[in-house]
């Protein structure tokens, strides 16, 4: 079966380990992630390089997880009571090619892709829908 890890970045050698007892099971693994390539460094995080990265990034993923039969998330450890909704349904409608515009700023590399739709506000997302 082919494969997708999901789980925070800084996990990839973890990742890595799960991947090669995967395969030893006789899966493929899709994630490219993991391999350790889709490291942002801080000094480029919110400019256009950087911002160009996550987008290379964001397509990655979005392949891997596209060609995948199986998604296997690993979650993290509560810190805080979270639900964490907002980022299935932000998922979901990139899934269904729905309109998205994402009010702040970049959270995940998944907001790099060329569907979303960014304002800095709540002000200009007024403007931008009217």
């Amino acid at each position: 079966m082919r494969i997708y890890l999901a789980a925070r970045y800084s996990r990839h050698l973890e990742m890595q380990e799960v991947a090669q007892q995967l395969t030893k099971l006789g899966h493929t693994i899709t994630s490219r992630w993991i391999w350790g390539h889709h490291r942002l460094h801080d000094g480029i995080v919110g400019t256009e390089e950087g911002l160009a990265l996550q987008q290379e990034f964001a397509m990655d993923d979005y392949e891997d997880l596209r060609d995948a039969h199986c998604i296997v998330a690993f979650a993290e450890p509560q810190r805080t009571p979270t639900r964490g909704g907002r980022l299935v349904e932000f998922g979901l409608a990139i899934g269904w090619n729905k309109r998205i515009v994402k009010v702040g700023g970049h959270e995940t590399v998944f907001d790099a892709l060329p569907m979303v739709e960014h304002v800095p506000d709540a002000n200009t997302l007024y403007s931008l829908l009217t």
